[in-house]
């Protein structure tokens, strides 16, 4: 199973993205295996943000989070209050940012590792957790 990082995502239904290609080609391949991926539901908020500025094009953002949330091919987590505390405590000791703590902490309490573009979230939290690049 993986816990899947906005960036991941992004570069997933962003053809501009730098990553899409291999992110793309990631993603084909877990769907061929069948592998589970699961990601925090803070996954929408985020691939909003990055897609409107990206693309700026609100209806195309709207039309893919629509299909992100209608579909089950990621399953989304609730960030509960043991998770934040995880999160938080993952934030406080490994510097990572807010938000990427959450990923990070989701796939320790998984046991899932995580697959990221984000330089920070990759190096700081290998010490924690499985992380990789598609």
């Amino acid at each position: 199973m993986a816990v899947l990082d906005a960036s991941v995502y992004v570069a997933l239904v962003n053809k501009n993205e730098a990553h899409h290609e291999r992110s793309w080609a990631w993603f084909q391949q877990v769907q061929s295996a069948q592998e589970p991926i699961t990601a925090p539901v803070i996954l929408l908020a985020e691939v909003a943000s990055a897609l409107s500025r990206g693309t700026d094009n609100p209806q195309l953002t709207q039309q893919v989070i629509q299909h992100l949330f209608s579909t089950n091919i990621i399953t989304l987590i609730p960030i509960t209050i043991t998770l934040g505390q995880q999160a938080a405590q993952i934030a406080a000791d490994h510097k990572i940012r807010g938000c990427d703590a959450i990923y990070v902490a989701l796939a320790q309490q998984l046991d899932d590792y995580l697959i990221t573009l984000d330089n920070q979230q990759y190096t700081r939290g290998a010490s924690i957790i499985d992380t990789r690049r598609p």
